[in-house]
């Protein structure tokens, strides 16, 4: 496909049109510098086959080697045949296009695959300025400077090909970096389905269960207990799919990943413990006063609002008989710049119809390591904590972010 058609703006598209024109005005007039017709048409075509190759949305082998073949089909041409032997030029604007032509052809395909027409195209070019010093007025110029002219194609063909494989290198290390970027997103938003998803559809398993235990004891509920089950079932499920809404909406771009709404660490604690369903157990929680109402870095208050929200949901997940849950935030004396977030329950491991294991911890980690702090999560003397060590100014975050980049 040409890249003055469709894949590129209008304007792009005219742009390029216009100056393929003017190139191509160009080669032709230095066609006229060909003492006989077949000499003004061979280098012409040949010119032109080399300024076509550059209009190809990619430089194909297979194009690259014709145009190659046709300007040594001229060249041989002018060396076998006096005749055909321009005084003036061998074609300046061939020269370059088959340069560039060179160039894209070691960038985008694999070095095997485009050795052939490069080596070909090479030839080509080191074969163009013959056709003028072979003319009898400019012999006398290549017995003087021919060592010089030499030199100077070698020199260029070595820069020609050395800087294809530059850019072929700077375009892989462009689309690893893409590529990353990409794995990176598809990991953020697996992890955000599965912290405000899984979060809201374990609170409908739980609420459910719950009235089924109601009732499979013989004590029915009475209808103010049965309606305030079913209103927390109802508001979960409402929320599972606003969460799922929201993310398609993000996936598809349509909306924008939203910002943290809250600004400060109880704010933020506020939010999550609102989500609970009734019946659960009211988290005890104890904030440092000098980090309560500190505005916090917006990715430490993400991570941090990540913990408690996937501490909450395990505890309705993988635990029976919890009776307490501690929320802790408090400053690290011999950690400056640090807060530590742990969230504690005396719970004890259960069954659940919900399937064990999972992503939540692993992406938890991540998130908070990316946050510039460390996470931890396991069995205590009575219960399962999660712990997190987060950043609270945002020098200390970025200076984290730094620091594992170069790891």
């Amino acid at each position: 496909m040409l890249i003055i058609f469709p894949g590129r703006p209008g304007p792009q598209r005219v742009m390029a049109g216009l100056l393929a024109v003017v190139v191509a005005g160009l080669v032709i007039v230095e066609g006229l510098d060909g003492p006989t017709l077949p000499a003004r048409i061979g280098i012409v075509a040949s010119g032109l086959c080399a300024v076509a190759v550059l209009l190809l949305a990619e430089a194909r082998p297979s194009a690259v080697a014709i145009a190659a073949a046709v300007s040594v089909t001229v060249s041989l041409a002018c060396v076998l045949v006096p005749a055909m032997r321009p005084e003036h030029t061998f074609g300046i604007v061939e020269f370059a296009a088959l340069s560039v032509a060179v160039i894209r052809l070691v960038m985008q395909h694999p070095i095997v695959r485009a050795a052939g027409p490069a080596a070909l195209t090479i030839l080509a070019i080191g074969l163009l300025p013959v056709r003028v010093f072979l003319h009898p007025m400019n012999v006398r110029t290549l017995s003087q400077d021919g060592g010089l002219v030499a030199v100077v194609l070698v020199a260029w063909v070595l820069f020609v090909t050395m800087l294809g494989l530059y850019l072929r290198l700077l375009e892989r290390r462009r689309a690893d970096a893409d590529r990353l970027a990409r794995q990176f997103e598809r990991l953020d938003h697996a992890r955000d389905l599965h912290d405000y998803v899984a979060h809201h559809v374990t609170a409908i398993v739980a609420q459910t269960q719950a009235i089924r235990f109601v009732t499979g004891s013989g004590a029915a509920p009475s209808p103010e207990d049965l309606d305030t089950m079913l209103a927390d079932i109802e508001k979960a499920g409402g929320q599972a799919l606003t969460s799922m809404r929201t993310l398609v909406g993000i996936l598809r771009d349509e909306t924008p990943p939203a910002a943290p709404t809250e600004d400060t660490l109880d704010e933020m604690l506020t939010t999550v413990t609102r989500t609970l369903p009734s019946g659960y157990p009211v988290p005890g929680i104890a904030v440092d006063e000098s980090l309560a109402r500190r505005p916090m870095p917006a990715a430490t208050l993400d991570a941090a609002h990540h913990t408690v929200l996937e501490a909450l949901t395990n505890v309705l997940r993988h635990t029976t008989g919890t009776t307490r849950i501690d929320i802790q935030v408090r400053t690290l004396p011999d950690r400056p710049g640090f807060a530590e977030l742990s969230v504690r329950n005396d719970g004890r491991a259960g069954s659940s119809p919900l399937p064990a294991g999972g992503f939540g911890l692993t992406g938890l980690s991540e998130r908070v390591r990316a946050a510039g702090g460390e996470f931890s999560a396991g069995p205590v003397a009575s219960g399962w904590q999660v712990t997190a060590i987060l950043p609270v100014t945002e020098q200390t975050s970025n200076a984290r972010s730094r620091v594992r980049g170069r790891r």
